[in-house]
């Protein structure tokens, strides 16, 4: 997809920074980024995505691979889940 970005895009949003950018804004911010163009709305979702898997989050929290136990332990007692799907 970064290849349909113009010249003078990539510059002020190069693709690989795209996470380092996203990360300082908050989720106002990153919600009206996401209406300038198409281009954006696509990044900004692909980095929703990203930031915002189950496992990332509960990496503060959790040891690798136990929040699928956690994930589990919702299912199984009606908590309410934290995201969809078990990666």
């Amino acid at each position: 997809m970064a290849s349909a970005l113009s010249p003078r895009f990539q510059q002020v949003f190069p693709p690989p920074m795209d996470d380092v950018y996203m990360d300082q804004m908050d989720l106002k911010t990153l919600y009206r980024f996401s209406w300038t163009c198409k281009e954006l709305n696509d990044r900004v979702s692909g980095y929703m995505c990203r930031a915002f898997r189950p496992k990332n989050l509960f990496a503060p929290i959790f040891k690798p691979n136990e929040h699928l136990l956690f994930r589990l332990l919702q299912f199984k007692t009606g908590l309410p889940d934290t995201g969809q799907g078990y990666d």
